[in-house]
């Protein structure tokens, strides 16, 4: 079962590249619905291929709903202009645990009008992927929402941070 949204987002592409790899950005995307807690220690400032990151999600902030492994790996890109970050961790604990396949992929284009076309998508599998599937649906509409909000200032940080793409 595939989730998928695509929009536009007020930022250049480097910038919303550079923002995919950011655990506090990442985190920021579920506030306050849900805090993601490092499990590990402190979670590393950017995200990089290969790293493996376990962190505890509370709705709210304080109710228990399980624990998740983040799981990084930048893609080849597919065509100039197009890059891609997989997250192929899955979910430790928790209803999410019940699922048996679990895919999640953000890719970064360069629209022609400057901005960031971003498209995110979840592949889930398994006998609990389909009573899951509404309330992911409703998560993936409230993390695109929040990406729209958040990547008006994502040009500005990536400019004072000086971080690279």
């Amino acid at each position: 079962m595939r989730i998928r949204v695509d929009t536009a987002l007020d930022c250049s592409a480097d910038a919303a590249w550079a923002a995919a790899h950011r655990p506090a950005v990442a985190a920021r995307l579920y506030a306050p619905l849900l805090r993601m807690v490092p499990l590990d220690g402190a979670p590393p400032e950017r995200f990089t291929s290969g790293d493996r990151v376990r962190v505890s999600l509370r709705l709210l902030g304080a109710i228990p709903v399980g624990s998740q492994l983040i799981a990084v790996d930048d893609l080849v890109p597919a065509a100039p202009g197009r890059r891609t970050m997989r997250d192929s961790g899955c979910p430790l604990s928790g209803p999410l645990a019940l699922l048996r396949t679990w895919n999640h992929e953000m890719t970064v284009i360069d629209a022609p009008d400057g901005r960031a076309r971003w498209c995110d998508e979840l592949r889930i599998g398994g006998a609990f992927a389909v009573p899951m599937a509404p309330v992911l649906w409703v998560m993936w509409r409230w993390r695109v929402a929040r990406l729209r909000r958040l990547a008006r200032g994502w040009d500005d940080e990536l400019r004072r941070d000086g971080t690279e793409p």
